[in-house]
């Protein structure tokens, strides 16, 4: 099976995440820094591309509970098709509802997350503002790999005969 790439698009951050190359397991892989010259952003996917012999790309896609694509699916859409004109694999969509809910209560359960915490004095708060941001851009990494977790599961699934 070909290894597979997933992005969970946020305006400040996108999280990636990569399947292991049987296609099996798919795993918190890093978080890329959203910046207004979005070519560094094109640069720096195609990079993971290359750099982990991806074959395919999943983009997280925001679909709301009602089933409806609003304005964050929309503005995630032409992300990706900003997009393809600068890399060299296809993009699948896949519904990412709830991803980032799921990836937050897996930290929780692992013990690692310290949401909400504050210290009063100044070292303190520095410091748990660096702890909070390494926080976030791990909840966006894991979140895109409960997206492409899901994809793969339904893939196997399918190819099973199960769905």
């Amino acid at each position: 099976m070909a290894r597979w790439l997933a992005l969970d698009v946020g305006e400040a951050r996108i999280g990636v995440a990569i399947s292991d190359a049987t296609g099996f397991l798919a795993s918190p892989y890093t978080t890329l820094h959203v910046t207004r010259d979005e070519s560094q952003t094109w640069k720096a996917i195609q990079h993971l591309i290359e750099e982990t012999e991806t074959e395919r790309l999943v983009v997280g896609l925001p679909i709301s509970l009602d089933g409806a694509i609003h304005s964050q699916g929309k503005r995630v859409q032409a992300f990706a098709e900003r997009l393809k004109e600068h890399i060299t694999v296809p993009i699948t969509f896949w519904d990412e509802r709830l991803s980032t809910v799921e990836a937050e209560r897996l930290l929780v359960e692992r013990g690692e997350a310290e949401l909400g915490k504050r210290y009063m004095t100044t070292g303190g708060r520095k410091r748990n503002q660096t702890k909070r941001r390494r926080k976030k851009q791990e909840v966006d990494a894991l979140a895109a790999a409960v997206i492409l977790q899901e994809y793969l599961d339904t893939q196997m699934s399918k190819m099973r005969g199960t769905e």
